[in-house]
């Protein structure tokens, strides 16, 4: 089956450069944003700086060019000897890509540290890189939309350090057109007036932060999910991505959420997006990921 990597999170930037705007004081920090994927190549390293919240955002008018960044493979944990060290250049403005091949190697740690040639400012972050899984079938290669035969995913045994496994699923529309909405997202659209936008979230659909407990366990150690209709955006042909997620992005997306209006607190009380990046702000994260297809078939009237 084939992995493809689901872009979880979006505007980084404009978040966390509210997160750090307060009144009329603005402190200027790094950004830094990088994922690693379980069993692919090294990911690029994007890097820049915050602006003011009320401020025109655009990357290449922020964008870090001048950065030292290394990638090391640990041996252990975070607090272990470097095993290998993987160094980066600069590709295009605020884009770092690696000169050496590697593999992301699942149940390992990996850490970032970015220099820079004129300043003593100094940029660390690790990940432990989430156990890799498969999906084992469970999967119908087409199906009624709504029909009493529920959409099922059977996923292979896996583990993350200290937990359970955090879940995002995605539903891929191939063909993301209007007319092959499904009837909620179908008046959604209809009613919306950023027509453009919503189509193109609407092609991605998210489940959200998943936990494993949520989840049926098989006798073999495998757990079976039952994929909400809620979740599938158009008919035809739809990609079915499930994703684990380390520490990083798990605590990065369910701030983010609260952020976005996921929460009944206060805006006083709303607490800070969660980064987990020294010297800057930013998510250097891992995930593990695996895909099927599947045609979702319009119900006969």
């Amino acid at each position: 089956m084939k992995n493809i990597l689901i872009p979880i999170l979006l505007a980084i930037t404009a978040i966390t450069s509210c997160e750090v705007y307060e009144q009329d004081d603005y402190e200027e920090f790094y950004v830094l944003e990088s994922y690693l994927v379980a069993n692919r190549q090294l990911p690029f390293v994007r890097l820049s700086t915050t602006i003011p919240a009320l401020d025109f955002y655009d990357f290449e008018e922020t964008a870090v060019s001048n950065a030292l960044i290394e990638v090391h493979l640990l041996e252990t944990g975070p607090e272990s000897d470097i095993d290998q060290i993987f160094t980066y250049i600069n590709s295009q403005q605020g884009i770092y890509i690696s000169n050496q091949e590697h593999t992301v190697l699942p149940n390992r740690t990996y850490q970032i540290q970015i220099n820079f040639p004129d300043s003593q400012d100094i940029i660390t972050a690790h990940t432990v890189v989430p156990d890799t899984f498969s999906v084992l079938g469970g999967v119908q290669d087409s199906i009624v939309y709504q029909s009493s035969e529920q959409l099922e995913i059977r996923l292979s045994e896996s583990s993350y350090p200290g937990r359970q496994n955090i879940f995002v699923f995605n539903a891929i529309s191939q063909d993301p057109v209007p007319d092959k909405l499904t009837p909620f997202y179908a008046d959604r659209y209809e009613s919306s007036d950023q027509k453009e936008e919503d189509l193109e979230q609407f092609a991605n659909n998210s489940s959200g932060i998943i936990n494993e407990g949520n989840f049926e366990v098989n006798g073999d150690g495998s757990i079976t999910v039952k994929y909400p209709w809620i979740g599938i955006a158009f008919f035809e042909e739809n990609k079915i991505v499930a994703n684990t997620l380390d520490d990083n992005i798990y605590d990065f997306v369910r701030s983010q959420q609260v952020q976005l209006g996921g929460s009944t607190l206060s805006p006083g009380e709303i607490q800070n997006v969660i980064t987990n990046i020294n010297g800057g702000i930013g998510v250097f994260g891992s995930v593990a990921s695996d895909t099927v297809e599947t045609f979702v078939k319009r119900p006969t009237l």
